[in-house]
């Protein structure tokens, strides 16, 4: 059997759920996985908590609304904030659950129609109020200003992608692919390149497109630029980017992923849980496979992958040590 093992999630939705729904409760146990509760539970001690909003006409309030969500997370006994890398190695041995934001959408920047200069300054304020953030999400589904997201029609990278890019320089802020198309991808890392721009590549809440045939999962040639560039992997929960049946190939993806071969340095969880009652979409129903279902499940997936020739050591990598390695990284 694994000792209980301290968990680093790269991705949820919690702040969307509280700046959103009305009577929304962070010790609930029914409209969303991630509540305190869960999260105990499950031996949660970072979660990264991620501002976003469609893009639309609203993205920037909405943007606003969750920002303030997260500085009132932090005025719970249950969390504290992790801004650098001393703090990052603590993680595992903190009784309380420690928190990052991170951005889920660009356009909670800037509407299209604004001055790119407004992105900019919004992207300050959010570093200021929040002291750190761990990523940046150029899209969503959609295709916006910056470029197109993985329903785009496969829309690459625009000028202000690049511009946006070039403003992260050096900002100790990862650009996240987990969202983008993958013409965006490459137009992300190519101009990363092409600049010499000091910007980390992750992609926080995505699977294997080998194992699961899904515009959401990497695959594998930008699985090795994620790995080449010592970023991270998190692995996504969502029914419809794992299988659609069969619960196991949650353990598979991990099982791949964990080869020395594929990523076993560089990947970790981004379970991705959001209000269950946002979707109405009947074919994505149900969203979670009871097994991964909430925060709580983090234990009992560790053991399973135990069960099936997952080392100590490689659990440990996989719960917590390469998320936190990538942030004395990178930090």
């Amino acid at each position: 059997m694994l000792p209980p093992l301290p968990v680093i999630d790269l991705h949820c939705d919690l702040l969307m759920y509280l700046a959103k729904v009305p009577g929304a409760n962070l010790y609930g146990v029914k409209d969303i996985g991630v509540t305190v509760p869960f999260m105990k539970l499950g031996q949660v001690r970072h979660q990264i908590m991620a501002v976003f909003a469609a893009t639309n006409d609203e993205s920037v309030q909405w943007g606003k609304q969750e920002l303030a969500a997260y500085k009132s997370l932090l005025k719970s006994d249950d969390f504290y904030p992790v801004i650098d890398a001393e703090t990052a190695k603590s993680i595992p041995n903190s009784k309380k659950i420690g928190v990052t934001a991170a951005i889920e959408n660009a356009s909670v920047l800037a509407l299209e129609d604004e001055p790119l200069d407004k992105a900019f300054e919004r992207l300050d304020h959010f570093i200021e109020e929040c002291q750190h953030l761990f990523y940046i999400s150029f899209t969503h589904h959609t295709e916006n200003r910056f470029g197109g997201g993985n329903y785009s029609d496969n829309v690459g990278l625009k000028d202000d992608g690049k511009r946006l890019l070039e403003y992260m320089n050096g900002k100790r802020i990862a650009v996240d692919l987990a969202h983008a198309s993958d013409n965006l991808a490459y137009g992300i890392i190519n101009h990363i390149d092409a600049k010499s721009l000091d910007v980390p590549v992750i992609a926080s809440h995505s699977n294997f497109r080998n194992l699961c045939d899904h515009v959401r999962n990497l695959p594998d040639d930008l699985v090795r630029e994620v790995v080449n560039r010592k970023g991270l992997i998190g692995m996504n929960f969502l029914r419809a980017y794992i299988h659609p049946s069969n619960p196991e190939y949650l353990l598979l993806h991990i099982l791949y992923g964990m080869d020395p071969k594929v990523a076993e340095d560089y990947l970790c969880f981004g379970a991705d849980f959001f209000y269950r009652l946002a979707l109405k979409d009947p074919t994505r129903i149900p969203l979670f496979f009871p097994e991964h279902i909430d925060a709580s499940k983090y234990p009992r997936i560790l053991q399973d992958l135990n069960d099936r020739g997952l080392s100590l050591e490689q659990a440990q990598k996989l719960a917590y040590q390469n998320a936190i390695d990538f942030m004395v990284r990178t930090w």
